[in-house]
């Protein structure tokens, strides 16, 4: 009877252990979201953009983190049957509490800041249509809006600077991100829709084709950290170098390491075409630099940090190797903040561009990491 005590003090902390590690992994997934987000708004805005304190992290980095907590707080309440979690949909509209100015100024300043509204709005329509819930006529007509969201950019970019036309190819880049960024936000807008217990994505089909769509949003994301690192001179957006050097493997291995949790067998590790994927992106990489005398050594560090967060996050493993490994992406962040004033950035935790490209370069690398031990995972074990 003595015992009762402390056994249900330990069950209540595995639960909020269990509850903590989705909220988690969708704050950090949001924060790159949001970080990309603003690449695209730096890209919208052109060399005019400028980056705030109040505009940058409070009013786009934070929400982001704060939807994405609260997504993964839905994820959680999904698994544990909890019935009252649809509302957690709504999260996206924490960018509109963050700047509620924009209310006033899409009336007052001929619509100015209605991207801030209608952003969220058509996450959290294309999240309904996703959810698998309502009448199959709205929820289509529901997906439709984040679609025609994406081809009104496609066609209305040129407006805000032809340099944005889709025959270019940094506007063609600009609208894969926009396109990426917009079902991304549905698709974790889904998941408070999904039905309760059982896996969120129950074919490898449909986790195919989320891995290709995160995996291609995370590329075009990253894409904004190499314009950031090339200013203040010009870079230069090609369609082989963006497409097919970036977007392109950002995609294939976003649908294998999305299809490995499906390929893992009964009580053993079955994740070696997801980690193949990744290592031949990784011997590319490595190849490049060696050809190029140096140059692309920053992706191969990018593909490593990966490789070594995963086996960090994988559960299995010599504890000491895998806190070396989680280290490595850890000093690659430290370094990158130390070195920013070298390639023209603020100075080290003095400036808002600063320290929004070290959050992109940070929360892409964890993402990457997340990604990456999928294939390490046991059968029906879930990385959250």
């Amino acid at each position: 009877m003595s015992s009762a005590p402390g056994t249900q003090a330990t069950t209540t902390a595995a639960t909020r252990g269990a509850a903590a590690v989705p909220v988690l992994i969708g704050a950090v997934a949001g924060l790159a979201w949001a970080t990309a987000l603003r690449g695209l708004m730096v890209q919208v805005a052109g060399p005019e953009s400028t980056v705030e304190w109040g505009g940058t992290v409070g009013g786009i980095l934070l929400p982001g983190l704060v939807a994405g907590a609260l997504l993964g707080a839905a994820e959680h309440l999904r698994r544990t049957g909890h019935p009252h979690r649809g509302w957690l949909a709504l999260a996206p509209l924490a960018f509109v509490v963050a700047t509620p100015g924009v209310l006033v100024s899409v009336i007052t300043d001929g619509g100015i800041g209605g991207g801030a509204i209608a952003l969220p709005l058509l996450g959290i329509a294309g999240g309904w249509a996703l959810g698998g819930r309502g009448p199959v006529a709205a929820r289509v007509v529901a997906g439709a809006l984040p679609v025609a969201g994406a081809v009104g950019w496609a066609v209305g970019a040129p407006a805000i600077a032809p340099a944005l036309a889709v025959t270019t190819a940094r506007g063609a880049w600009v609208a894969v991100l926009f396109a990426a960024l917009l079902a991304v936000q549905s698709l974790g807008c889904a998941v408070p829709h999904r039905p309760a217990g059982g896996p969120l994505v129950p074919s490898a089909r449909a986790a195919a084709v989320i891995g290709a769509v995160c995996g291609l949003a995370w590329a075009a994301g990253l894409r904004s950290l190499m314009v950031e690192i090339a200013e203040p001179g010009p870079s230069h957006v090609s369609w082989a170098g963006t497409f097919a050097g970036i977007l392109l493997p950002g995609l294939v291995v976003g649908v294998l390491l999305g299809r490995a949790p499906h390929r893992r067998g009964p009580g053993r590790l079955r994740g070696g075409r997801g980690r193949s994927a990744v290592g031949v992106v990784a011997g590319a990489a490595a190849a490049g630099v060696v050809i190029a005398g140096g140059l692309g050594g920053g992706a191969l560090a990018v593909v490593l940090c990966g490789l070594a967060g995963g086996y960090a996050l994988a559960g299995s493993g010599r504890p000491a190797f895998r806190v070396a490994a989680g280290l490595l992406p850890v000093a690659v962040v430290v370094a990158w903040s130390v070195a920013t004033a070298v390639v023209g950035l603020d100075e080290p935790g003095t400036g808002a561009r600063g320290a929004w490209v070290a959050a992109l370069l940070a929360s892409h690398l964890a993402v990457l990491a997340l990604a990456c031990a999928l294939p390490y995972r046991r059968h029906r074990a879930p990385l959250a």
